[in-house]
């Protein structure tokens, strides 16, 4: 088995963003001066995954208005604190389970997936 991440961004519109940032500087911190998110999208795969599935799994994962807010990598830079707030990599949402058979009759080969909204707070 083995595990592919892909990242989306952004995982909350500018105003969500900002209301976050406003709690956050009010319950954390007054310091906090940004707020960025994204979303991570865990994979488990039983094999190999076939080429025409990659570009599958791109097309279902990514925005198609925005497509340089998705890749392999996080968008968030890492000098910062980056908080994870999601299930756990275990635990099955509605979510998951359409993605998954979105998945399997698409791609055919993902196993399980699931979805962390993560931030970066600087």
């Amino acid at each position: 088995m083995s595990l592919l991440h892909r990242f989306r961004r952004p995982a909350l519109s500018e105003a969500k963003s900002r209301a976050l940032l406003v709690a956050a500087r009010e319950r954390v911190s007054p310091a906090i001066r940004e707020l960025d998110t994204e979303f991570c999208y865990n994979i488990e795969l039983a094999g190999a995954l076939p080429g025409h599935a990659e570009r599958v799994l791109t097309w279902l994962l990514a925005e198609t208005f925005e497509p340089d807010g998705f890749g392999r990598q996080s968008f968030l830079e890492t000098d910062g604190l980056v908080l994870e707030v999601g299930p756990r990599m275990s635990f099955t949402t509605a979510w998951s389970t359409n993605a998954v058979a979105v998945c399997h009759a698409r791609a055919g080969s993902p196993q399980s997936g699931g979805s962390n909204a993560r931030a970066a707070i600087a």
